[in-house]
C-alpha cells in the first residue's frame, strides 16, 4: 500500500475529531482510504518540531497523490496547519509480535537526503546499508522507513525525502535506546553517508488507530 504522511504544526492537539467521529470524517473525504492513524506529539521539555502526523493508506498511488494534494484541512483543529505532505512506500525493517498488541509510543524522524546523492542512491543506502544497522535498535518494537515516491516531486514538492518511525513500549524505553551506544555510534556513524544531518526533526508521538491499515 501507499502511505501519506501529513506533518502538522501548532496546537496541542492538531486533530479536530477522535474515534468514530474521526473515522466518519476521513471516510467522507476519502472513501477509498484503507487505513488512517492520528499520531499526536507527546509533551516534551523542548517544544517538538511538529504537533502530530496524520497517516493515510491507499491501494493506489494515484489516489494517494491526489489525497496529498487535496489536503486534510477540514480534519484539523483550529490553529493547526499542515507543514508538509509526503507520499511514499512503507518499508518495514523490523516488527515484533509484541508490536501488534502493545500500548506503544513512537519516534518520528522526518529528514532530507544528502544533497550529492540521487534519490535512488539515497533510498538504496537507507534500505540496504542502514536498514540492517537500524534493525538492531535497542528495545524497538518496530522500525519502519517511508520512502518518498520519485514521481511525486514534480507535483507535490515534498519537504522531506523520507521518514523513519521507531516504536517502543514507552518513553523510558525510547530514552534508553536513543542514549545507547548502538544508536549513538553504530547508527550515527552511518547516517551522514546518506542523510542531510541538519534537516533531521524528531518528535515522540502516541498513535490513535482510526482505521487499521
Amino acid at each position: 500500500m501507499y502511505k501519506i504522511c501529513f506533518l502538522m504544526q501548532a496546537g496541542d492537539d492538531p486533530f479536530r475529531f477522535k474515534g468514530g467521529h474521526a473515522e466518519d470524517a476521513i471516510l467522507s473525504v476519502f472513501p477509498d482510504i484503507k487505513g488512517y492513524v492520528q499520531a499526536r506529539a507527546l509533551p516534551a521539555p523542548d517544544s517538538p518540531a511538529f504537533s502530530g502526523m496524520a497517516e493515510l493508506w491507499f491501494d493506489d498511488a494515484s489516489l494517494a497523490k491526489t489525497a496529498c494534494a487535496a489536503g486534510i484541512e477540514g480534519l484539523l483543529a483550529d490553529g493547526a496547519a499542515v507543514q508538509s505532505c509526503l507520499v511514499g512506500m512503507e518499508r518495514v525493517v523490523v516488527r515484533t509480535a509484541e508490536y501488534i498488541t502493545a500500548e506503544r509510543i513512537k519516534g518520528v524522524y522526518p529528514f532530507r537526503k544528502k544533497q550529492d546523492l540521487t534519490l535512488e542512491e539515497f533510498q538504496h543506502h537507507w534500505w540496504h546499508s542502514h536498514g540492517p544497522i537500524a534493525a538492531l535498535t535497542e528495545e524497538a518494537l518496530s522500525y519502519v522507513q517511508i520512502h518518498t515516491l520519485a514521481d511525486s516531486y514534480e507535483t507535490l514538492k515534498p519537504v522531506y525525502d523520507g521518514i523513519t518511525e521507531i516504536s517502543w513500549l514507552d518513553i523510558e524505553a525510547a530514552g534508553r535506546a536513543i542514549g545507547s551506544r548502538q544508536m549513538r555510534e553504530d547508527q550515527a556513524s552511518d547516517a551522514p553517508n546518506f542523510v542531510d544531518m541538519e534537516s533531521i526533526s524528531l518528535f515522540m508521538a502516541k498513535e490513535e488507530v482510526i482505521i487499521e491499515p
